[in-house]
This record gives C-alpha cells, structure tokens and sequence, in this order.
C-alpha cells in the first residue's frame, strides 16, 4: 500500500504525457476525486461478481457515543433499553450486496470483545438466545453507529467511545475523525486503502476515462463548405 499523496502524484505523472499547460490548473482534489470514484466502481464490481472483499480496503476510526432518548432510535425498539450512539455520522459507507460494509465495532480497545454487528432488525431482535443473551449489538441506521444489549447491565456506562473498521465510499472523509490520541484517523499521506495491484487497474481507467475526456478536443462538426449553403432571402 501506498499513500494517497503518492497516488495523486502518479496520476501527475500520467497527466504530464500530454505536454498540457491544463495540467498545472488541475488541482489535487480533483485528482483525489477521479482516484476515490474509481476505486468505489471496482470494489461494487468486484461485489457484484462475489468476489471476496480484500481488507486492505478497510479503515478505522474512533468516535464518541451518547446515550439517546426514544424520539432518537427507531420506533420499534423496547424503550426499556436504554440505547448508544455515535455522536456524528459515520462516513458513506460502500452499499455492498449483503452487508452494510462495517467488518467491525466495539470499545476503542481492540483487544475488548467485537460487539454483534447486524442488520438493525436482527440488531434489536438479538440477545434472547442461550449463547447472546450477554451480547452487545451495533447496527447502522440512518448513518449512525446504534448499539443495544438485553443482558449487559449498565453497559451504556462502560462505554464512552466506539473503534470502528469499515469499508467506506470516500477515504478522505474519514480524515474528519480523530483517535483517542488527537490524531486524525485519517490523512493524505496515510496508506490509501487499496492494494497495489488494484491501483495498477484504477490508473488504467483514470487514463482512459479521466484523463482522456479531459484532454479530448471537441470536433467541430459545422459545415463550413460556403456551397453547400442555401441562401435566405
């Protein structure tokens, strides 16, 4: 893996084949843009064939949680739970075909127990089985982080902060969430999350597409041949 910095200066390089002036105008978040679109088309096609998702792919951020009151979750959880959630939005996460692209969530402590991720129906469903009656469940619902447990007592107060490992549609925004250090979760110069053998591919089709569209001159397909003309009165 390599840094985004390093990707957006590979495509300079591509870009500096034309011998075009338009390149010293074309900005770096234009750029970081054509490699962020790309990237989400293959991993959707890569989903729609079934191939397996590498991890590579993924990132990890931290966020604070609030406890929410019932005008806050969806109307059909027991309001005797009390209920977390993430305090913003997570990032757009890639709408894959079977699951909502979080690999992970739990305490910022990666070495804690992963909660039970699930779809939100079997999120809030979930803890009255033999085996998950003392599990913690998370689900996303309108692009917050929810979590919810039966037989956790207490468990909204061990909990103040949420790791969370997801495959998201735009890395960069990612960079608007910090670690429990203060760092940005994310940064240009962070590894970029793709492999490299998948840049290899998205560079060929920012080239053909990107680029080409870009540099291609408009054909003028007016007529200019005078006799061909019919005059007007």
């Amino acid at each position: 893996m390599s840094s985004g910095r390093k990707y957006v200066y590979d495509v300079r390089n591509l870009l500096r084949n034309y011998n075009s002036t338009d390149e010293d105008t074309l900005t770096d978040r234009q750029i970081e843009f054509w490699i962020m679109t790309q990237r989400a088309l293959w991993i959707k096609r890569r989903d729609s064939a079934y191939i397996s998702i590498d991890h590579s792919l993924s990132q990890v951020l931290t966020e604070d949680v609030i406890s929410v009151d019932r005008s806050m979750v969806p109307a059909d959880v027991s309001a005797q739970y009390r209920i977390l959630r993430t305090k913003r939005k997570l990032p757009r996460l890639i709408n894959f075909t079977s699951w909502d692209g979080i690999i992970n969530a739990g305490p910022v402590d990666m070495a804690s127990d992963r909660f039970n991720h699930k779809e939100f129906r079997e999120a809030i469903a979930g803890g009255n089985g033999r085996f998950n009656k003392t599990q913690i469940f998370s689900f996303i619902f309108n692009d917050y982080l929810y979590i919810i447990s039966r037989g956790v007592k207490n468990y909204w107060y061990l909990i103040s902060q949420v790791g969370v490992v997801g495959i998201f549609e735009d890395p960069r925004e990612v960079g608007n969430f910090t670690h429990v250090t203060g760092e940005a979760c994310w940064t240009l110069d962070s590894d970029y999350p793709i492999s490299l053998d998948i840049w290899d591919y998205m560079k060929d089709q920012i080239k053909k597409g990107n680029i080409k569209e870009l540099y291609t001159i408009p054909v003028d397909k007016s007529n200019d041949d005078n006799t061909s003309k019919t005059d007007t009165p």
